[in-house]
């Protein structure tokens, strides 16, 4: 039988994650990258997707991909594919980072103002996550090799491969054959 969201206790991080990789109140980083860089990996080890949100002046929130409510199916019930339409839960887990400025107004510091670690859904295995889009890998020599080894008219499955050799094994691939084949 399968838990429905309210059944499900709060998930969280591992016990077993380095307690530097863990987020808290009061983090102080240079800049909203570094800030951005952090929170990504946090969520990558954790086992969920990242949305940035709140773009202000003065702050800056990233949340988990399961906020908000999804909007429902509202074709032929007879026609519809999967039970559930939508990956949005309600999640309430976010870090939101303030933002603190020198005396001529340029940006110093970002620092986490509030972090809510706790979800309430399952939390991902690492082969799950890095094919979540928040995720993937943007890294642009990887696509330049990939599209050099198009352009030589070689096939995706052996593309694949060589991305197999060079990352030592296939779950370590930052990207899927789908991107691949999207290129």
């Amino acid at each position: 039988m399968i838990a429905s969201e309210e059944e499900i206790p709060p998930q969280t991080h591992n016990e077993s994650m380095d307690p530097n990789m863990i987020p808290r109140e009061g983090m102080s980083f240079h800049t909203e990258a570094e800030a951005k860089a952090f929170y990504m990996r946090y969520a990558q080890l954790a086992g969920f997707g990242v949305k940035m949100c709140n773009k202000k002046k003065f702050s800056r929130v990233m949340r988990c991909s399961c906020e908000g409510k999804g909007e429902f199916y509202k074709g032929d019930e007879a026609l519809r594919v999967r039970n559930k339409t939508t990956m949005k839960t309600k999640c309430k887990a976010h870090l939101k980072f303030t933002r603190v400025y020198d005396s001529e107004g340029n940006e110093v510091d970002m620092i986490i103002e509030n972090a809510n670690l706790f979800h309430n859904h399952l939390l991902h295995t690492p082969l799950k996550t890095k094919k979540m889009r928040s995720h993937k890998s943007t890294e642009p020599v990887l696509y330049q090799i990939i599209d050099e080894l198009q352009e030589a008219g070689v096939s995706t499955q052996s593309i694949k491969n060589v991305l197999q050799n060079m990352h030592g094994g296939a779950e370590l691939v930052p990207i899927t054959s789908r991107d691949i084949e999207n290129r």
